[in-house]
């Protein structure tokens, strides 16, 4: 369900291409016939908003009529705006998609919490190649399995995941820097001679 809900809150932020990655991440996961259709639509309309958004009609086209294919009627307003793509690609810089919803729900990245921000934080550095921000939710990951739920990982990444602002950025990478710092003076400590 993290998976789910962090691509749902990516998508609702407009960060298509990196909803992509944990939908194809937990589709990929699945054993070959047990893959959900639905997951595997959803993962084709953001590949068809980013094809339309760089400009790639023909993929946008291709992409957003397989999308309507495999997702059912919960989805049924973004299958009538992937229909309307399918007819105009250019559509995808004009207008967002309609939000994706859980249970009923609109997901936004502010309701994210772990594991689920962690999900979308690692998407969304991916997409932006953004090393220091993949190490720092290794870090994230690693401080809520030692019980510190509240470390400046956890929080820092929950703020990468909402705003990622350069300033954000900046203090993820000052702590990576000093837990860097910090593993490399206790190597080697409690090695035998």
């Amino acid at each position: 369900m993290d998976h789910l809900r962090a691509g749902a809150a990516l998508f609702n932020a407009g960060h298509h291409l990196a909803a992509h990655e944990p939908w194809e991440e937990r589709w990929l996961e699945a054993p070959r016939g047990a893959r959900d259709d639905r997951l595997q639509g959803l993962i084709q309309a953001t590949a068809a908003i980013h094809k339309a958004r760089t400009g790639d009609w023909t993929g946008a086209v291709g992409l957003a009529d397989g999308a309507v294919g495999y997702l059912g009627g919960d989805h049924d307003p973004l299958r009538r705006w992937l229909r309307r793509l399918a007819a105009d690609p250019e559509l995808a810089e004009r207008e967002r998609p309609p939000p994706l919803s859980i249970d009923g729900a609109v997901v936004t990245v502010d309701d994210l919490r772990f594991p689920a921000a962690a999900v979308a934080a690692e998407a969304l550095a991916e997409t932006r190649g953004d090393d220091v921000a993949e190490r720092a939710v290794d870090y994230a990951r690693s401080d809520v399995a030692d019980g510190d739920e509240t470390s400046p990982f956890v929080r820092l990444t929950l703020s990468y995941v909402r705003d990622g602002s350069p300033a954000v950025r900046q203090r993820l990478a000052d702590h990576v820097r000093r837990r860097r710092a910090r593993d490399a003076d206790v190597e080697g400590l409690f090695d035998p001679d």
